[in-house]
């Protein structure tokens, strides 16, 4: 039983009427999506090519600049390589020169592979391999990590360095909206990544369905949280400069939590797309003082998000839309749903919502066959606008779509999600079905993870299991059992998986076993994995134990932030689970207490208890005030406000006796 309803139209019109006045919404129609995604930019360019196309901290570039910038990279790459339809690798950054290379590609008839900087260097050569990438692009930046996955036969273009010698006109080839446009590789079963194709024609359509139903329009100025090397962060790119939209590229690792409030309301933002995850953090630092009379929507991905979710998003932007959004890389958005601050308060996981243009969503059982309101079982997306196919991997792509297209030519794509229909036609998200992980917005294979566990002659066995930290988040745990008595460290294990995977495939947590749990069959059973233990890690390294006053106080907040019962002032930062994420919640609560603070840049330099508590020091007016303020926390913390308030009056009227002695010594 499949229902389809157009339950968010009412959500939609509220919407639209939070777009400016004086620039209403155009539709995007079907005609715009049988184009190639260059000659929509260009329509666009020609409509208005002074209008911000793209601002990075203080340097704003128009349109008409980014075409000219996207020109030069897409006839230098022509040069080379003719007009085919072959993939091109960039090493990706959040930043100008990256968006200005996936432009230049698709602009040339390439094909677009993201290397992101986070890859390992096996990750990165397999994709280069896999992909047969002859022509890599880089920033200068970027050359010294791209000349170290490379060989002789590939040819590495700079470009930067690509100056007004190149031709600044738009290339005169015709490219079809059939043609593929990019390769996103995503964690696979084998250990080694699959590569998801899309075309044009797709992108298209998502700008479409998802412009249409968030009324985008060139009034809005919408955030990129993320490189664009992932299915979530490309399509937010498009979404915006293919709707005449502005976009916002921060880099979040370099960036305090506390400081994305400041700078939504300076860049005036509109739209805030972010994962769950990022959005709980950011809002839990908010303050309640906090105004932000531009920002009109909030759209959320990139997994579960929670009824505690939409209190925060009440009590801080009560003048904006909160959209929840159900994507992944095979389909892009299928689902969607509005909230606003009068919106009912669900228990548990908010649902994902409502059906989009020419996505249809059923719900199947273990033989694929349709399945009933309020049943469960798997998520499938019926649509001509699904990916074509896996690179190089037919098996696999035969493997994931379902009997044999309809008469429109629909095939039926199995997402591995489970989920639920209400009467209303309202999709429930309830997790996955198999052994697919998703840590922050990215997908994980257990099996890989578990395969470069098993890499290291120290260790037998392994498994990879989610399980949510104290903030709500889940984390990414790994379960070993040694193979001899010497005992592999948290360090090493970490290094070892550094060689093989991306950072974001790294656990967080280790625990070492004696032996795994397994069920009748003799395979892992992962129901019975246990749930993290709040001990600090065994990392190799002896305990050390806070000296100072102001190490307690930064060994108290690392605890807290990493949820683990102790910190060693020389333990390393990302050796007991830290992430960026957790730094920042981190410098900010450090910014809470002092009236001066370390910077991102500064915490992960120090990267040890003991290293930024110096640091700390030496950035404040004077060592002494530095420990006046960090012993006032440790006598404070834990107090309610009856116990402060009464310690407070207890020294104040210690003092008064001073005062009156200095009055008649006066006298």
């Amino acid at each position: 039983m499949v229902l389809e309803t157009d339950k968010p139209s009412s959500f939609v019109s509220r919407a639209r009427a939070r777009v400016m006045p004086d620039n209403p919404f155009t539709k995007f129609t079907r005609n715009n999506i049988e184009q190639s995604i260059a000659s929509r930019f260009e329509e666009l360019v020609n409509n208005d090519p002074s209008r911000i196309a793209v601002k990075v901290d203080d340097q704003a570039v128009t349109y008409g600049t980014l075409n000219k910038m996207a020109n030069r990279i897409a006839h230098a790459l022509r040069s080379g390589s003719g007009a085919s339809n072959e993939p091109v690798a960039v090493l990706v950054k959040n930043d100008l020169g990256t968006i200005a290379a996936i432009l230049g590609i698709i602009k040339a008839g390439k094909i677009y592979v993201p290397l992101d900087i986070s890859f390992s260097a096996a990750w990165a050569k397999f994709i280069l391999q896999d992909t047969n990438s002859k022509i890599v692009l880089t920033g200068r930046d970027g050359l010294g990590l791209a000349k170290s996955w490379l060989n002789s036969a590939h040819i590495l273009i700079d470009f930067e360095s690509l100056d007004a010698g190149w031709s600044e006109a738009n290339p005169a080839n015709r490219v079809s909206p059939d043609a593929l446009s990019q390769i996103l590789y995503t964690s696979g079963t084998t250990g080694h990544p699959k590569g998801v194709m899309d075309n044009h024609r797709n992108m298209l359509h998502y700008v479409m369905r998802l412009g249409n139903a968030s009324h985008i329009s060139p009034e809005d100025r919408m955030t990129l949280v993320r490189p664009p090397s992932s299915a979530g962060a490309l399509s937010n790119l498009y979404l915006a400069l293919l709707s005449g939209s502005a976009i916002f590229p921060v880099d979040l690792k370099q960036v305090e939590l506390t400081a994305i409030a400041d700078w939504l309301q300076r860049e005036k933002i509109t739209i805030f797309h972010a994962g769950g995850t990022v959005f709980r953090h950011f809002a839990q630092q908010l303050t309640g003082a906090e105004q932000f009379p531009d920002l009109r929507l909030i759209r959320l991905g990139s997994g579960q998000v929670f009824a505690q979710d939409l209190k925060l998003f009440k009590r801080h932007f009560p003048d904006a839309l909160l959209l929840h959004v159900l994507s992944n890389t095979e389909t892009n958005t299928y689902r969607v749903h509005f909230f606003s601050n009068d919106s009912h308060l669900p228990d548990g996981a908010l649902p994902v919502g409502y059906a989009v243009e020419d996505m249809e969503v059923l719900i199947l059982d273990d033989s694929g066959n349709p399945l009933g309101v309020n049943e469960v079982g798997e998520i499938a997306v019926r649509s001509d606008y699904i990916f074509p196919g896996y690179w190089n991997n037919s098996a696999l792509t035969d493997a994931v779509f379902v009997g044999d297209p309809d008469g429109r030519g629909r095939r039926i794509y199995c997402t591995g999600d489970l989920g639920r229909l209400q009467p209303d036609g309202c999709l429930e998200y309830l997790g996955r079905k198999d052994f697919r992980l998703k840590i922050r917005g990215y997908r994980i294979q257990a099996e890989e993870v578990e395969l470069a566990l098993l890499q290291m002659p120290e260790i037998s066995q392994a498994a990879a299991a989610a399980h949510k930290d104290g903030y709500g988040d889940d984390q990414l745990v790994a379960y070993v059992t040694p193979a001899t008595k010497e005992i592999p460290t948290i360090s090493r294990m970490r290094d070892s998986l550094k060689k093989w995977l991306p950072d974001y495939m790294v656990p967080r947590k280790f625990m070492i076993l004696e032996s795994l749990p397994l069920n009748t069959n003799g395979k892992v059973n992962r129901q019975e994995l246990p749930t993290p233990d709040l001990d600090r890690p065994k990392l190799g390294t002896q305990f050390s134990a806070a000296t100072t006053s102001m190490e307690s106080v930064l060994a108290k907040i690392w605890s807290e932030a990493l949820g683990i019962n102790s910190v060693g002032i020389h333990d390393l930062f990302f050796d007991l689970g830290g992430d960026s994420i957790i730094a920042a919640r981190i410098v900010s609560a450090i910014g809470r207490i002092f009236p001066w603070n370390l910077t991102l840049a500064e915490f992960y330099d120090a990267c040890t208890v003991a290293q930024a508590a110096q640091l700390l020091v030496q950035k404040a007016p004077s060592a002494e005030l530095a420990e006046k303020v960090a012993i006032l926390f440790l006598q404070v913390d834990g107090m309610s406000s009856a116990e402060i308030e009464t310690m407070l009056a207890d020294e104040r009227n210690k003092r008064r006796p001073e005062k009156k002695t200095q009055l008649l010594k006066k006298d």
